[in-house]
């Protein structure tokens, strides 16, 4: 049963990253636009917070933007390395923000990452969201890249 869930999920992956199928590029377009979405409805909040996140928030939904558009297009190697490295950093950077250690949670508020908060404090729904689709952007970005560069190879 792995055996056979793992070939058709290897073959679904790599027909998409083989061709980079259009379907997949727009999903992932759709995923970040999504996200830009995700830091617009929080602009106001980091704006409030300190002027510089707010212009960083405002960079972010740029970038964004700018990722969205490439995959919508295109969707070559570049793009999806870049999707992969602004999603894992947007990760890396909120769940470092928010750690109870970093000064008081994020972006100065008290809120504090779900792995680490005390019974009853979690992350808000839009910040659960924005995670959730960041590691979903992720995970598609870094399998394309995967089965692209494996493809890229000559046989053995």
């Amino acid at each position: 049963m792995t055996t056979v869930f793992s070939t058709a999920f290897s073959t679904a992956f790599s027909t998409a990253a083989r061709r980079t199928s259009h379907w997949w590029r727009r999903a992932a377009a759709a995923l970040a636009i999504a996200t830009a979405g995700l830091h617009a409805a929080t602009l106001g909040e980091h704006a409030a917070a300190s002027p510089m996140v707010g212009l960083v928030t405002v960079a972010m939904i740029l970038g964004c933007l700018y990722c969205a558009g490439h995959l919508w297009t295109r969707g070559s190697q570049r793009d999806w390395g870049l999707v992969a490295l602004m999603n894992v950093g947007m990760i890396a950077l909120h769940l470092t923000v928010m750690s109870p250690g970093s000064g008081g949670g994020h972006h100065g508020h008290t809120m504090h990452a779900a792995a680490s908060a005390p019974m009853g404090q979690s992350l808000s729904a839009p910040m659960a969201a924005a995670l959730a689709t960041a590691a979903l952007e992720a995970v598609v970005a870094v399998t394309v890249l995967f089965y692209r560069s494996r493809l890229d190879q000559p046989p053995t």
